[in-house]
């Protein structure tokens, strides 16, 4: 057996890995650049903020009134309001002496959600 001596030449020095300080920019900048240049996905995130958020929109369409009512006058509390939307049928139970509205926004169902994917 014969023994070699192996010597890289012209080859540079390994890089010394980049601290925290001159990664943070070049991310932060990346982030805003990728940000303005797809607006579809600030409208899709926008969207499902307030889906999760706030709801989903629902129309009012059927009520019980909690006193009998005489004529055509109008129900000052009601028992429950029955909405539909996205979400399907929705009965509510408002706090004693709310109206029932014409449109409103429902959170989500995170039960009917679950139980409809399991």
């Amino acid at each position: 057996m014969s023994k070699f001596d192996v010597k890289v030449l012209g080859a540079k020095p390994p890089k010394r890995p980049e601290g925290l300080f001159k990664r943070l920019p070049r991310r932060i900048g990346g982030a805003v650049k990728a940000v303005l240049l797809r607006p579809g996905m600030i409208v899709l995130a926008g969207a499902s903020g307030f889906v999760v958020l706030i709801g989903t929109p629902h129309v009012g369409w059927e009520y019980q009134c909690r006193h009998p009512m005489r004529g055509y006058g109008s129900c000052n509390s009601v028992a429950w309001c029955a909405y539909y939307g996205v979400q399907g049928r929705r009965v509510e139970i408002p706090e004693y002496g709310e109206r029932c509205q014409v449109v409103t926004f429902l959170p989500l169902d995170w039960n009917q959600l679950i139980e409809g994917v399991l």
